[in-house]
């Protein structure tokens, strides 16, 4: 069962302050039991759960919200919705006499009535007084349990959140104190970086600079080198040219030395067909005229040799095969002319 003791008061009654002890069951909806004292007389009177749906139906509420209002009013447990008003009837009360205790709710000013219950004078005020004083010192023995439970609980609570801060600023100080040391890391391995970063970018600027002095370097030998090459080429084919020219002059003077003999006016088809005989080719070989032929040809070998190696110009070329073959024909008409 439960027990509910509250203070009330109702303006219409000298005094105005009583004590109002509402017992039950289940819940207000079942019906309940009244107890009202005001220190010296005491009423008590019940509300059937009959009673209730009927004040519920009057009301046009339904069970649940109706039995709210009721707990909010006569036990002030729960969200109060508004203000609620006691009043006792009649208002002259005179002790051991009948009375009626109404409860109504206002709320902006407009108020509606909840319920009433009928109470009767009780033959022994005493024992009601004795219960609710029992009633009142439970109360506080409870309360006083549940304070020092929270007090406890409160201090318990205390501890745990003075060790979570201590913890948690020793964390805060460990995650500055590895922030501060990975910073610094990060510093070090960042100038590393940096530190070698320069150093690649000179060593590659040292090798650039490197590679053009050795490419200028490489031009300078190159332009140096090729300038006495040029001079010497020039020089050889001078060289040549002068000997092919003097080679060229002496074949010519010797073509006309041995053409000199000769006379160029007898035509070949005067000659008569007469083969040499092997005596006659044997001196022609060892002849004047075959000296002059293989001076011719041994001058015209190294001309041919030198112009292979100098790269003589087409033109000297042209001269000597010219030259070399003026000098059979003449070979051939000194050996027409020894038949004579």
């Amino acid at each position: 069962m439960s027990v509910s003791v509250t203070q009330i008061s109702v303006p219409s009654e000298s005094g105005g302050n009583f004590f109002l002890k509402v017992d039950w069951v289940e819940d207000l909806g079942a019906g309940f039991t009244v107890a009202l004292c005001d220190g010296e007389s005491a009423w008590m009177g019940e509300v059937s759960e009959e009673e209730v749906a009927r004040e519920a139906e009057e009301l046009e509420m339904r069970r649940e919200r109706y039995v709210e209002e009721l707990q909010l009013a006569l036990t002030k447990s729960g969200r109060p919705g508004g203000d609620y008003a006691f009043q006792l009837s009649p208002k002259s009360q005179l002790r051991g006499r009948a009375c009626r205790l109404t409860y109504d709710k206002v709320q902006m000013d407009i108020s509606f009535k909840l319920g009433s219950v009928e109470l009767l004078p009780c033959p022994e005020p005493s024992r009601v007084i004795m219960e609710l004083i029992s009633h009142g010192l439970e109360s506080s023995s409870e309360l006083r349990a549940r304070n020092q439970h929270l007090q406890e609980e409160n201090q318990r609570l205390g501890r745990e959140q003075d060790r979570i801060t201590a913890e948690l600023e020793r964390y805060v100080e460990g995650k500055e104190s590895l922030e501060r040391e990975l910073y610094m890391r990060f510093v070090l391995v960042l100038n590393e970086k940096k530190a070698r970063i320069r150093g690649l970018q000179e060593r590659l600027r040292q090798l650039q600079e490197e590679q053009e002095e050795k490419g200028q370097s490489r031009e300078a030998s190159t332009a140096k080198s090729s300038a006495p090459v040029e001079a010497d080429d020039g020089a050889s084919t001078d060289e040549e040219g002068t000997q092919t020219v003097h080679w060229s002059q002496a074949s010519t003077v010797l073509v006309r030395d041995v053409t000199s003999g000769c006379s160029m006016d007898i035509d070949l088809s005067d000659i008569p067909d007469v083969a040499p005989t092997r005596k006659r080719r044997w001196r022609h070989l060892h002849g004047p005229g075959s000296e002059v032929v293989k001076g011719s040809q041994d001058l015209q070998q190294s001309g041919r040799k030198d112009s292979a190696h100098s790269k003589a110009d087409p033109n000297q070329a042209t001269t000597q095969e010219s030259t070399a073959a003026a000098m059979p024909s003449c070979s051939q008409a000194d050996n027409l002319f020894d038949d004579f």
